[in-house]
Order: C-alpha cells, then sequence, then structure tokens
C-alpha cells in the first residue's frame, strides 16, 4: 500500500468533517422501510460553546427500485471557513436480500485533494476501489459486509428499527470502509432519555461506539420518528467534544412527532 505523507490540519476542520461523515444507520421488512423513507434534517454543529458552522443531511429514493442516495453538506462559518471549505459527502447503496449493499461513496473538501476521495464497490468481485482527488488509487478486498462512513448510519438504524426491544439490543459489529483503509466499530444500544430541539421533542435510544476508548462516538436516535439522530457527539483522543443538534426535520408523508 502507497503511503503519503500529510500535512498537519487544525482540528477545527478534522471536527466538522467528522461530524459530517458520522451523523448523520438488520432487517425486517416493515421496519427496514420506515428507515429508508426521505427525510431532511438540518443540524447546527458546536465544538464545546463555539459554534463551527451547519450541516444538513437528506436521504432520497434513486430511480432503480431499492436504491437510495443519502448526502450530506457541512456549511462551515465565516471564522472557521478561513480553514476550512465547504465538505459534501453522498452515499448511493441498494437494500439487496435484506443486506445494504453500498456501490459509490464521494467525499469532497473544498481546496483539499488529498482528503477528497471516492469509493466504488464491485460486490461481484468483493472489491472496492479508492481514489483520490490527489491521484492516489488502492484496490481493497471486501467481506460479506463494507459499509461506507455514510450508509454505516442507515445500517445501524435498520438494526435498531428491526429489534423487538431495542434498549436490550446489546452490542453488534460493523465494517466500515474509511478511505484506503478497513474498520470495525462495535455499536451499543441502550435507552437515551427524551431531547428537546428547535424540531420537536423526541424520545431517543443511545447508540455508541464502544470499540475504542479514545475516539467517542454517540448518536440519540429518535424513536417516534424513523430512529433519525437527533443528536451526535463526536471526541478523538483529547480534542474537546463535537455535538450536531437537530433544527429543523422534513419528513415527507409523516407527521414530526412532538
Amino acid at each position: 500500500m502507497t503511503t503519503t505523507t500529510r500535512s498537519p490540519r487544525p482540528d477545527t476542520r478534522r471536527g466538522l468533517a467528522g461530524a459530517a461523515l458520522l451523523v448523520g444507520a438488520l432487517f425486517s421488512s416493515s421496519a427496514g422501510a420506515a428507515v429508508t423513507d426521505p427525510f431532511t434534517a438540518h443540524f447546527k454543529v458546536n465544538r464545546g460553546s463555539i459554534g463551527l458552522g451547519t450541516t444538513t443531511f437528506s436521504l432520497a429514493r434513486a430511480q432503480t427500485a431499492d436504491c437510495y442516495v443519502y448526502s450530506g453538506r457541512a456549511n462551515p462559518n465565516a471564522l472557521v471557513r478561513v480553514f476550512i471549505g465547504d465538505v459534501s459527502d453522498e452515499s448511493r447503496f441498494c437494500i439487496e436480500d435484506d443486506a445494504l449493499r453500498p456501490s459509490r461513496f464521494s467525499h469532497h473538501m473544498q481546496g483539499d485533494a488529498e482528503d477528497s476521495y471516492t469509493l466504488d464497490y464491485d460486490w461481484d468481485t468483493r472489491q472496492v476501489v479508492y481514489r483520490s482527488e490527489a491521484g492516489r488509487q488502492e484496490t481493497m478486498a471486501l467481506g460479506e459486509q463494507g459499509l461506507d462512513p455514510l450508509s454505516i448510519q442507515i445500517a445501524a438504524r435498520r438494526w435498531v428499527a428491526a429489534a423487538a426491544d431495542p434498549d436490550n439490543l446489546g452490542t453488534a459489529d460493523f465494517t466500515l470502509v474509511d478511505e484506503d483503509e478497513t474498520k470495525t466499530y462495535t455499536l451499543r444500544a441502550r435507552d437515551g432519555g427524551t431531547i428537546d430541539t428547535p424540531a420537536g421533542r423526541y424520545d431517543t435510544l443511545l447508540v455508541e461506539r464502544v470499540d475504542d476508548d479514545k475516539r467517542h462516538l454517540r448518536f440519540w436516535l429518535a424513536r417516534n420518528a424513523d430512529w433519525i439522530p437527533v443528536r451526535v457527539e463526536h471526541q478523538k483522543g483529547d480534542d474537546g467534544i463535537f455535538r450536531m443538534s437537530l433544527t429543523s426535520l422534513d419528513r415527507p408523508g409523516a407527521r414530526t412527532a412532538q
């Protein structure tokens, strides 16, 4: 594998991009269908008390049956824009034989070709090809599961939605292809309490990463809104906590729960 030395970047850049990737996600047909219903969610992003900007996530149906497009876009505020431009992500995936299969993922950071890349999945050959905008390329092997940084959210939401008793799910492993490497996330679900947001009040289930003491990731999923995240927290090492908080939620054809 070819290695490239990357220049340091501000912690703010990592936090905002990481939040955009990770917010914001086997299987019963009725529960899974609700999870893939279209929605658009808007979030404000903070590091501690410092506002970093906003993020928007949208899930839409693709032209092919049982296929979807999940996109995210981070918009930094004027102060943060000194260090980072807009960040955009898009995952294209299908549900095949009750399994979530990504086909293409793209991540673009304005002004940063090294950290902008695509992942192309070939499930026939069980391979995924990583290409950066700077010209690096790697081919990696896929197992039975290989999600991308956005579709892992949908997979986690489907895991929760299919459970008869989500509060007693325990843990589950999810395989993630992130840039040019494969990782395993172990997620645990437990009651998350009630969250008040500008978009309404939500009873939540807390899903958190538990396999790495130095990297914390927590999603509060709305029980009464198809398990859509209403709050997300991300922390790496001694860095501050980056928090995404829901400000508005549009679910066509569904009534927003209060």
